[in-house]
């Protein structure tokens, strides 16, 4: 039956009867170009929640979810590369979109007797979380916005940066704002919604302007170490280093969710930002073992017997470390991203390190660029399903969502998966050239 006639409509989204109200706690938006929920800054793709993995959407319009308007996509191992679809069966939704979550776990509360944050008696604005600000006449920094929000400058998908502010760089934006001597008179206010080096180099620029003009390029250099983990500037590295280091160390609270954690961490890098930039060296003991770690991995990705292959028109690089060089584990096999992401510029990357294959997709595909090469992203989570329906091995391939920052896809087992890399890179490589766009920032999926 249609449901044309029965549907909800909740916050221009179209639902199926019933289901509106399971993402009630979410703040819904339309991010690059699919239906996000939102909450602690938490991501959760409404497409895989209501048809699986690997949907989308037929009639053109990403805001219609109605399950007869979704189509899964499929992808087979062996084949011509063409994807096929078909509406998703029907699918119990998971538990927790039945509850509402406890105080602190979705939905900031409007009052946590926070007052805003100076970094000094001659601050011009001072901070507060996202979620205090709702009340708050705000400017936005590398964040959402909310409707208090006055100006946004940040590179998020579907930001409501002014045109003459965009950038790549959301510290770039209010740079170029603060360069022009402007103020926003009816915001006391600054906010962002989570914390990065990205979002703290743009939150010190409107609390200290003069400190930050006077330091434009190294925290420009610092906020892309922080956001692409590349860059080359010693002093950057240093710094933003030990920023991770400095926020490492900040205790975490158990009460009050993501708006106290994102105080404790801005109030307490925020006082230290300015002798690390002016006196970085006092930090070696912070910002030595990450540089060791990267001049490893520098290492090995230069050396003779790794073997990189560049596939531009598909923005896949192949990196196959040679048999027995490295041991590491976790992400990226435990090397350093950034002697990934100096080495090339494409937005996907294979990683091949004794028969294991880790596939990661760059924060480059997730944000707006205003310059430079539109990484639009496919969705893995179609390529891992097929991965996983011939799979010989007892494991799980594991795809972190097509909405992730930086998502990785993976196959989690004890021994290497049954397909051969040689294989599975094969069947990458055709699955990027057909796939459909899931994720562009630049512009809407289709």
């Amino acid at each position: 039956m249609n449901s044309l006639n029965t549907a909800c409509q909740e916050q221009g989204f179209l639902f199926d009867p019933g289901v509106a109200p399971l993402f009630a706690h979410l703040d819904l938006r339309l991010l690059g170009g699919r239906a996000i929920g939102i909450a602690d800054n938490q991501f959760t793709d409404l497409l895989s929640v209501l048809g699986g993995p690997g949907c989308g959407v037929c009639n053109g319009n990403p805001r219609d979810l109605r399950r007869e308007n979704l189509r899964q996509f499929s992808y087979r191992l062996d084949g011509s590369g063409e994807l096929s679809s078909a509406t998703p069966a029907l699918r119990e939704l998971p538990r927790q979109l039945h509850q509402r979550p406890a105080p602190g776990a979705g939905e900031a509360p409007l009052e946590l007797g926070l007052q805003p944050w100076r970094l000094g008696p001659h601050s011009p604005y001072g901070f507060l979380p996202l979620g205090q600000t709702r009340r708050r006449s705000n400017i936005s920094l590398d964040s959402i916005d909310n409707p208090a929000t006055v100006l946004t400058l940040s590179h998020w998908p579907a930001n409501k940066t002014p045109s003459a502010y965009k950038a790549n760089l959301s510290t770039t934006s209010a740079l170029i704002f603060l360069q022009q001597g402007l103020r926003v008179e009816q915001a006391q206010v600054i906010t962002s919604d989570h914390f990065d080096l990205d979002g703290l180099a743009s939150v010190y620029a409107f609390l200290a302007p003069e400190q930050a003009l006077r330091h434009r390029q190294l925290l420009i250099d610092i906020a892309r170490l922080g956001d692409f983990t590349r860059g080359t500037s010693s002093q950057a590295l240093h710094c933003a280093f030990t920023l991770h280091a400095l926020a490492a160390r900040v205790r975490s609270h158990s009460q009050g969710g993501n708006d106290r954690q994102l105080m404790a961490r801005f109030t307490a890098l925020l006082p230290q930002l300015a002798d690390v930039l002016d006196n970085t060296r006092r930090y070696a003991e912070l910002y030595d073992p990450a540089m060791q770690e990267l001049q490893r991995s520098t290492a090995l990705v230069e050396h003779p017997a790794t073997r990189i292959e560049e596939y531009p028109d598909i923005d896949l690089a192949i990196f196959r470390l040679p048999d027995g060089a490295w041991q590491g584990e976790g992400e990226y096999f435990g090397l350093s991203p950034v002697a990934l992401h100096n080495r090339s510029r494409c937005a996907v990357l294979a990683i091949v390190n004794q028969g294991r294959i880790e596939i990661r997709q760059r924060y480059e595909s997730w944000v707006e660029r205003s310059s430079g090469i539109p990484r639009a992203r496919r969705d893995l989570a179609i390529f891992a399903r097929a991965l996983q329906e011939t799979e010989r091995t007892p494991g799980q391939w594991h795809y972190d969502g097509v909405q992730a920052i930086m998502p990785g896809l993976r196959f989690v087992a004890d021994r290497p998966s049954s397909h051969s890399s040689d294989k599975l890179l094969a069947e990458l490589r055709q699955f990027l050239g057909h796939a459909p766009v899931a994720w562009d920032a630049n512009g809407q999926a289709t």
